[in-house]
């Protein structure tokens, strides 16, 4: 039986003298039985309903996905004994409705798994905030040898998105789209790391969709998972997290935001960044970063011993950069171990000429108008080494099973994988190591450090008792953004252009890292037959790299391209985007490709295990690759006031038709700059305005004086840059 209470907003709220929120309770329940009373919080954007079926959501705009409560758990958690693992979920459970001055609250005083009673307690507060609607809360672990393991919460069930009409984006490296004919099955991703870079997912739908974030300032660990039934064309959508709370610990849920806005899924991206720019910033640019053109990534002397650039060579690698227009030099395998052995001691090798040979290398490279940026690995420690014996072990991530976190990485067939464990990104030994080495770097001349791999890994669980976090703790996600962020300063503070890099991406190192090193979805060299899929509406889990890109346009990326040489399409492709260019020279063959213009075979790469892409080279002559990307560099350089210190928008602020064509604009002051790539192999008709502006250049790579809307070349780009008119 259920006593129903209307109640008066303005008495509610001038209770308190507050003034009155946009997201109010108009319906409360009080129930007399065990069964979830019924409440509602309404907004300018629609209702939210919580009762014993779990949670709906009614959206005011028809073009947002509605969610249907579906009786399924609004919340799971995992229980850990000595002996076993205990499931609960919020079926069955006895709880207390309370009215907050802005929303609804649930409290679980002690949870039940049906046969026993745990003295853990579950609040969670629903609440209007601005548009959306937040979710927040707290859990208590007051139950003798318990340990709470795992959290899913939020849970949701009914979300009335179907991929053919509210495509799934997802924070998988720049992004990915999942669209009609997505392959079936649940996808996740863990955040932070490369496969979730944001906190946010969106159902798209073309004039409205459903945003769904966690709002949580610590970047602390977590994984989304969602689901979409084809049977009842409906989503699931879980955030996942591993607390670890002990018995007389308190964790606080981060919150989780439910948006249903208008418009295209720009509007999820504004409002993402909005939060984030509340809680965070970004590391302001040092000029020289903005206005490169990118990189090229050298490997010194490799695993097995070989050396094929010395230190005095460098300035032979500066000629080879010129002559591509590329303005770093991302230094690889220089210290005596070579690449990807012996970390983490980086010792200037003999072998290439020592320590002061390294230092008037660096000096020559800065009088040839280029930055160097020296190599150090932010995770990996050689278990071979003297570090390991005296340090190493006692600073790496312990699993539960008592064996240490490790990867193994062999480069050649012939020579034998390097074993090594994985640094605990808690552990203030390896802060300080990391710390040594970006001094160092600076010391030897270098203009920045690469961590590498700190933006690809994943949080992980570690149970060590000797690294000043609790035993077990997530790491691997806030402990590594706050070290990152210490060295930087530290390094800002005795140099004050000296940046640091990181391998891969996401956004809760942006405070820290300057320009990352390209190693996710949506920075890897494309395809024409990918592009082709892309553009027809074919792929049905399609990279998305727009999604990050409008999220933070002000972040720094380069491709990633393990090959010395870019064609046409992967150059061109990183132009439109606003990426920073990459070729890599990593073996033999590659030297010899960059020094003479010689071609290898596959057979040059024989003993290699990941050689690089041999047809590419082939396909192009060198001097042609060579030529394409400098002028392709100069072009932006020439326009670099929109397209490397402009904004990319996307495709908002003008209007464009073209088939198998792709439009992205740049904004700066007064002017938006619209590329337009056809990346297919035939010309292309196409046009273009852009309201309340008029025209003002048309130009090309190869041509600076075009008609603005003649038909647009085969594997060609076209920026058309317009004045905004005053009113």
């Amino acid at each position: 039986m259920e006593k129903r209470i209307i109640m008066s907003i303005s008495k509610l709220f001038n209770l308190s003298g507050r003034a009155v929120p946009c997201c109010l309770i108009v319906l409360l329940a009080v129930a007399t039985d065990a069964a979830m009373p019924a409440a509602s919080l309404d907004s300018a954007r629609g209702t939210l309903t919580l009762d014993e079926r779990g949670l709906s959501l009614s959206p005011r705009d028809p073009a947002c996905p509605a969610i249907v409560a579906q009786g399924k758990p609004l919340w799971t958690l995992v229980l850990q004994t000595s002996s076993r693992q205990v499931a609960l979920s919020s079926v069955g459970q006895k709880l207390r409705q309370e009215t907050t001055a802005d929303g609804v609250r649930l409290v679980y005083e002690n949870l039940t798994d049906g046969t026993n009673i745990w003295k853990v307690g579950l609040t969670l507060d629903f609440r209007g905030k601005q548009d959306a609607f937040e979710i927040s809360g707290e859990l208590r672990n007051d139950a003798d040898g318990a340990m709470i393991r795992e959290l899913a919460c939020l849970a949701i069930s009914g979300i009335a998105a179907s991929p053919a009409t509210h495509p799934l984006l997802w924070p998988n490296g720049l992004g990915q789209r999942f669209g009609a004919g997505s392959k079936p099955g649940e996808r996740t991703f863990p955040y932070p790391s490369r496969t979730g870079t944001m906190q946010w997912c969106a159902f798209a739908g073309e004039r409205g969709g459903l945003y769904v974030s966690c709002h949580d300032a610590t970047h602390d660990a977590k994984t989304f998972a969602s689901r979409f039934d084809p049977k009842t064309q409906q989503s699931t959508l879980v955030i996942r997290h591993q607390p670890f709370c002990a018995r007389g610990g308190r964790w606080t849920l981060p919150p989780t935001v439910l948006l249903p806005y208008a418009g295209t899924w720009h509007t999820a991206a504004r409002y993402y960044r909005a939060w984030f720019d509340s809680v965070a910033s970004l590391r302001p640019q040092v000029d020289w970063v903005r206005d490169a053109s990118g990189w090229l990534l050298c490997i010194l002397k490799q695993q097995n011993g070989s050396v094929m650039w010395d230190y005095p060579s460098l300035k032979q690698l500066c000629d080879v950069a010129d002559q591509r227009g590329l303005d770093i030099l991302g230094l690889f395998g220089w210290a005596q171990g070579g690449h990807d052995h012996l970390y983490p001691d980086y010792i200037p090798d003999l072998q290439m000429g020592g320590p002061e040979a390294l230092r008037r290398a660096l000096k020559e490279v800065r009088r040839r108008g280029k930055r160097s940026i020296l190599y150090a690995n932010g995770q990996l420690i050689d278990t071979n080494t003297e570090f390991y014996r005296t340090q190493g072990k006692d600073l790496a991530v312990l699993r539960e099973n008592g064996v240490l976190a490790g990867e193994n990485w062999q480069k050649f067939k012939s020579f034998p994988a390097v074993k090594c464990a994985l640094a605990c990104q808690a552990a203030p030994g390896w802060h300080k190591r990391m710390l040594e080495l970006a001094r160092q770097a600076q010391e030897l001349g270098a203009d920045g450090i690469l961590f590498d791999q700190l933006g690809v890994t994943g949080p992980m669980a570690c149970w060590a008792t000797n690294h000043g976090h609790p035993s077990p703790a997530m790491v691997y996600a806030g402990e590594r953004a706050a070290w990152l962020r210490r060295v930087a300063d530290e390094m800002k503070r005795i140099a004050p252009e000296f940046i640091v890099m990181t391998e891969g991406l996401h956004d809760s190192v942006l405070d820290s890292v300057s320009l990352f090193h390209g190693c996710v979805l949506g920075v890897f060299t494309t395809t024409e037959k990918e592009m082709l899929a892309r553009m027809d509406g074919k792929a049905a889990d399609a990279v998305f790299p727009e999604m990050f890109r409008f999220t933070f346009p002000e972040v720094l990326t380069t491709q990633r391209h393990p090959t010395p040489m870019l064609n046409r399409l992967g150059a061109n492709h990183a132009c439109v985007y606003g990426l920073r260019y990459e070729i890599e020279s990593r073996y033999g063959p590659d030297v010899c490709y960059l020094k003479e213009g010689v071609i290898p075979v596959q057979a040059d790469y024989a003993d290699i295990l990941n050689p690089p892409n041999v047809p590419m080279m082939a396909a192009t002559p060198p001097a042609e690759a060579t030529r394409y990307l400098k002028q392709l560099v100069d072009f932006q350089r020439h326009h670099a006031a929109l397209l490397w210190r402009g904004r990319f928008v996307d495709d908002r602020g003008f209007q464009f038709k073209g088939e198998r064509l792709i439009a992205k604009a740049y904004a700066a002051g007064e002017q938006l700059g619209v590329l337009v790539w056809n990346p297919t192999d035939q010309p292309a008709s196409f046009s273009l305005a852009v309201p309340k502006a008029r025209l003002t250049a048309a130009a090309e790579p190869e041509r600076d004086q075009v008609e603005a809307f003649s038909p647009l070349p085969a594997q060609t780009v076209r920026l058309l840059v317009w004045q905004k008119q005053k009113p």
